[in-house]
């Protein structure tokens, strides 16, 4: 019994780590840049996109080069969706710590 009590209070600081980790996250910014920052995207620590920013130099002229800037757009949000997963991977590493979890499971956040 005294294991399962433990295990409940466990539980109960890694419920508690979890939504301040999430306050956290949400506060957290990214930056996702392509083109040597010809584009640059925004993103915050859980992952929602906050802004796009587009150089002047990557105006359209071309249908090639509105397709080029869509590329760029996608590349810097990626890039800043990647940083973002990093950051909220690392957090939620030390949460799991010590909890009895099967390999693999995400912490929901």
């Amino acid at each position: 019994m005294r294991n399962f009590t433990s295990m409940v209070q466990k539980a109960k600081q890694a419920q508690e780590k979890l939504a301040r980790i999430k306050a956290e996250l949400a506060e957290i910014t990214c930056i996702g840049e392509s083109a040597g920052g010809v584009v640059k995207v925004e993103v915050s620590g859980d992952g929602q996109i906050r802004a796009v920013q587009i150089g002047e130099t990557a105006a359209a002229q071309t249908p090639e080069d509105l397709r080029l800037l869509e590329d760029l757009i996608v590349v810097a949000m990626r890039d800043a969706q990647e940083k973002s997963a990093r950051i909220k991977a690392t957090r939620l590493r030390d949460v799991a710590d010590g909890l009895p979890l099967p390999p693999g499971l995400d912490l929901p956040l």
